[in-house]
């Protein structure tokens, strides 16, 4: 038996100006050193940047980028014997968004040269689309487990 509590589920607040859950979350992420202003500044931009680049309505397209990286399995490493195996897992919707958020915003941190209102644009636009960085790495993802899946 666990001598941890079962930890609760935080909610997350909507976000004030686009009333969406997932552009708070998102935010959220993006956020370093508690600087919150700063990642809503950066958020706007890239709403709007996905706008101007689109002409269509942006909330819908982060949603549909996050819904397309988002992985039904995940990997995880596990001690057999003497041998460590990597065991595929199954996710809930909620990690799998958390792990699609994490994906897309480390391929933009990855990339360079550009700004990053820019760079997340971009990169959410391409996920949109079922291309990109971040669908690469859900592809990929998907392959080893896959693999890893006929072992056991």
């Amino acid at each position: 038996m666990s001598r941890n509590k079962k930890i609760k589920k935080q909610l997350v607040m909507p976000d004030p100006f686009f009333d969406s859950i997932l552009i708070q979350k998102i935010t959220n992420k993006l956020m370093k050193k508690g600087k919150k202003t700063l990642a809503h500044k950066i958020i706007n931009q890239t709403i709007k940047e996905i706008e101007k680049k689109t002409q269509k309505d942006p909330v819908q397209i982060i949603e549909q980028a996050i819904a397309n990286v988002a992985p039904a399995i995940e990997i995880k490493a596990r001690r057999i014997g003497g041998a460590v195996y990597s065991i595929p897992i199954e996710l809930d919707s909620e990690r799998g968004i958390s792990v699609a958020i994490r994906w897309i915003l480390n391929s933009c941190n990855n990339q360079s040269g550009k700004p990053y209102e820019i760079r997340l644009s971009n990169e959410l636009i391409d996920a949109s689309k079922k291309i990109g960085s971040a669908i690469r790495k859900r592809e990929e993802t998907h392959k080893i487990a896959e693999s890893n899946a006929r072992l056991m």
